[in-house]
């Protein structure tokens, strides 16, 4: 007699009214300790293998393992993973959010006064700001020079030609 997983709670139903037969008490002893049994029957394994044992006090229960394949560890894996990337990028991205959009290429850079590194971009973002006005007046005092030095060429070829003519 063979049980399976859809007629042991039948079976499991008649032993408790004393209903079965040697041989299905055997083969329900049988199941218990040979057959993956269903997560919601598991709590009878002790029962049957005490019975099977002859009902002795000393009666050595083997538990079985609870094996998930593969392919359930690794979805677990890959989902705690994203669990734990999306919040990673959540936290990130949640301390960007006062920060005005033209300062974010900006994030990363640092400071250092009196040895000390200071990366909060909005600390920096004046002392970033006062170097680009620096710099961007360099550049227009650098254009002007250009300019100047370009009209003074021009007036060095105008004067040579007159005195090579």
């Amino acid at each position: 007699m063979k049980l399976t997983q859809r007629n042991i709670e039948e079976y499991i139903d008649r032993f408790m009214e004393g209903e079965t037969t040697n041989d299905e008490e055997r083969a329900i002893y049988r199941f218990f300790r040979e057959e993956k049994v269903p997560v919601h029957l598991q709590e009878y394994a002790p029962m049957f293998a005490w019975y099977e044992g002859g009902m002795q006090e000393e009666t050595v229960i083997t538990k079985k393992r609870f094996h998930l394949p593969i392919e359930v560890w690794s979805i677990g894996i890959a989902a705690t993973i994203t669990i734990v990337l999306g919040f990673g990028v959540l936290m990130y991205e949640g301390g960007k959010e006062n920060m005005p959009e033209e300062w974010a290429c900006y994030e990363g850079s640092y400071m250092e006064v009196n040895g000390k590194r200071i990366t909060d971009v909005e600390l920096i973002m004046p002392v970033i700001l006062e170097t680009l006005s620096k710099a961007e007046h360099i550049e227009r005092m650098t254009k002007k020079r250009l300019e100047m030095i370009r009209l003074s060429e021009e007036e060095i070829q105008a004067k040579e030609k007159l005195v090579n003519y």
